[in-house]
């Protein structure tokens, strides 16, 4: 099992990772067609993929956190919780 933590390292590799290989998969049937060879090129073309968009997330992703903590309001359990209530 993994630690919180751990989970959280681990997320953005495997997310970066299943969604490579799901648009890659999807860009290569659109320019190769579904012809002799698609898996082959396929998996030639995944880790380019997984290189360009691994290093852009592990940026774009602290950035999307911290744009949307900015953008996010407490409802009111949050206020009441951190003005001591026993909720």
């Amino acid at each position: 099992m993994l630690t919180p933590r751990q989970a959280q390292l681990a997320f953005t590799p495997l997310m970066v990772a299943a969604m490579s290989g799901v648009i890659s998969f999807a860009m290569t049937l659109l320019n190769h067609g579904a012809a002799p060879g698609l898996l082959r090129v396929w998996l030639q073309q995944w880790p380019v993929a997984f290189a360009v968009a691994l290093p852009a997330a592990l940026v774009i992703v602290p950035s999307m956190r911290a744009l949307l903590a900015r953008l996010t309001r407490a409802d009111a359990s949050d206020r009441a919780r951190r003005l001591g209530s026993m909720g």
